[in-house]
This record gives C-alpha cells, structure tokens and sequence, in this order.
C-alpha cells in the first residue's frame, strides 16, 4: 500500500450479509460497523471466491482440501474499475482470535474485522452466493453443527 492510498476502517463487524449484483459478475458484502456504522463493498467474483477460500481455510482447516477441491472458481478481474475490490488478503489476529480482510479498490484499502461467529455468517452467505446449489449433496456433512 502506497502512502496516496486512503484507509477506510470499519473496526469489527456485526450483521455481515452478501449479495450478488443484478448481472452476476460482482458480489456485494457488508455489515454493521464497531461505531454502528453501515458499510458495504463490491468485489469482483474473482475475489469474493478468494475471501471464501481464505476464510475456509481459516475457520475450517481440517476440511479445508476437501471442500476446496470441489469448488469451482473464477477467473482474475483486473482493477480497471477502482470502486470494484479487485485484492483481498484475510488473517486471523493471533492475539484476538479475530478475523481481519483487508480488500484493495482502486486508491482505497477497506479494513474489517470480524469475531468467529460473524466470519462463519460471513462465510455462510458467501458460500450460497458463489454456490447456490448448496453442499447437502456431499456425503459429507459441512460446515460441521
């Protein structure tokens, strides 16, 4: 991140929802900010499949190469369009537990954190969004009760 680039906090998350924009290509996430305050973003599909991996990867670790072996992605999108999040790193905070994205749109970077329980919603609505068929046709149950 340069120095030009302006910072968008929205400290940690509640009400974490996705959409998907009228025509498919771009998904929308969102939620309630640490000061009550609304947020949403758009990322490109290519994206919002990269937040689904991480955030599998993270919450999910023992069934991490299972699912993502059956999950189909997206291809890259470049960041022609700067109010479209076209990078998103996640982390989990090793003090906290929490887990942090960090998504790139253009000159703006968008920060959010979200507790377990909201970054398993978040998951959730990310996983009907890219794959609307659902996992209950797997033999195995997932995302584990």
């Amino acid at each position: 991140m340069n120095g030009s680039q302006e910072v968008l906090e929205y400290g940690l998350s509640t009400d974490t929802f996705v959409t998907r924009k009228p025509r498919g290509e771009a998904l929308i996430i969102g939620g309630m900010g640490e000061a009550k305050n609304k947020w949403m973003r758009v990322l490109s599909k290519h994206c919002a499949h990269v937040l689904w991996f991480r955030l599998t990867e993270l919450l999910f670790p023992d069934k991490f190469p299972m699912v993502t072996a059956m999950a189909v992605t997206a291809p890259l999108r470049g960041p022609n369009d700067p109010t479209i999040t076209s990078e998103v790193e996640v982390n989990r905070d090793e003090g906290t537990g929490d887990i942090e994205i960090v998504g790139i749109a253009g000159p703006r970077t968008w920060v959010v954190r979200l507790g377990d329980y909201e970054a398993r919603r978040l998951w959730t609505a990310l996983d009907i969004a890219l794959y609307p068929v659902g996992w209950e046709g797997s033999s195995a149950k997932f995302p584990p009760a």
